[in-house]
């Protein structure tokens, strides 16, 4: 209702587009974490959000590929 039909061109840039953010999330969290872990002693909350959002995606990602093979 919202959103347009999305040609097939504009459905890979929007691939494109979230493999690029996914990846940028990936390694600013990550580099946060590395980087609150030497200044602390116990893991930082962006660890915990890191490793919650690699889960939510592998296994969605795993789900998506199993329901449609």
């Amino acid at each position: 209702m919202f959103f347009k039909k999305m040609t097939k061109r504009e459905q890979a840039n929007t691939h494109k587009a979230a493999v690029t953010a996914f990846v940028f999330y990936l390694l600013a969290l990550g580099g946060h974490a590395l980087y609150m872990y030497f200044q602390g002693n116990k893991p930082p909350v962006t660890f915990i959000i890191l490793m919650a959002g690699l889960f939510v995606f592998f296994t969605a990602d795993w789900l998506y590929n199993k329901r449609h093979s």
